[in-house]
């Protein structure tokens, strides 16, 4: 059924409806049918039963749409759907009495019929571009994440603090190919921080680890730290070799967490496609919220 209400169709409609029912009861059962409210639909009547008695039918819906103009869209639009219903699938046309012009009412129905498939066509190619658009958005992304991998595996090659200055740059680029706001590596005074990206209404602070040793607990208490002293901001530590066991078992709990902590495993699984970056943070800080817990599993929750 139409999604779009135009001048066209409620032409159609009342000159259609007016035509379709010969007695005047049948038509006011069909506005009470269509959801017209009763009182309004006996105010209406009448006055057609009253000193207007010469109105027509096709006054009487031009007064009923003058009406509900002043009611909610989505009620008039309600309305106005059922009515084209009645048309669309009405099967007999048959005249009632030689004056009963149900001819008028079947070529409104065809005309109806007509208006629907091209706002179908209409909506069904938008559909397409839009479809179209996505998957070329998506074909983008994967072609620039092959760049990204092969700087990834490059990386991973290096030691020392040449693999930490890498890891930094293949950070920037995976949130620039995935569309996430990012602030590369800065410093203020006393601090490093790694970068910095904004998703949703918060701004994350990045600590990113690639070194042979699991993250240590000063490390993660210096960037829950830094990000306490901003402005509702959070934090990501990303560990490449993980967190040690005591690490996890003291982590906060039903407390107020500021910080997610991410490993290898969850970004080499953004970097092979397994999962999108955003597809991870949400994961992440739905187990945060419902779990009480800042490291999350490595599979996404169904």
């Amino acid at each position: 059924m139409f999604d779009v209400f135009t001048e066209e169709i409620e032409v159609q409609i009342k000159k259609g409806i007016a035509n379709l029912y010969w007695y005047l009861g049948d038509l006011q059962k069909a506005w009470l049918r269509a959801g017209v409210d009763k009182s309004l639909t006996g105010k209406l009547f009448s006055k057609r039963n009253g000193d207007e008695s010469k109105l027509s039918k096709r006054q009487l819906m031009d007064l009923l749409y003058e009406e509900i103009r002043n009611i909610d869209y989505n009620r008039r639009l309600e309305i106005s759907r059922n009515f084209v219903r009645f048309l669309v699938e009405h099967e007999n046309f048959v005249p009632l009495s030689e004056n009963h012009h149900i001819d008028t009412a079947e070529t409104c129905a065809l005309k109806l019929k007509d208006i629907l498939k091209k706002q179908s066509e209409e909506f069904e190619y938008k559909q397409q571009i839009r479809k179209r658009a996505t998957d070329a958005k998506k074909l983008d992304y994967y072609g620039q994440l092959l760049v990204v991998i092969d700087q990834f595996l490059a990386a991973e090659k290096l030691e020392g603090q040449k693999r930490g200055y890498e890891f930094e740059s293949v950070f920037t680029q995976l949130m620039k190919i995935s569309g996430i706001p990012v602030e590369e590596p800065f410093k203020i005074t006393g601090e490093q921080i790694d970068g910095a990206i904004k998703y949703g209404s918060h701004y994350y602070l990045i600590e990113l680890k690639w070194t042979k040793s699991k993250a240590a607990h000063v490390e993660i208490s210096s960037l829950y730290m830094k990000a306490e002293g901003k402005l509702d901001a959070r934090g990501i530590f990303i560990s490449m070799n993980g967190y040690s066991k005591e690490i996890l078992q003291s982590l906060p709990k039903g407390k107020k967490l500021t910080t997610l902590l991410l490993d290898g495993n969850h970004f080499s699984n953004v970097i092979f496609g397994i999962y999108t970056f955003q597809e991870l943070l949400e994961h992440a800080l739905s187990h945060a919220s419902l779990q009480g817990e800042i490291y999350c599993p490595h599979a996404l929750s169904k």
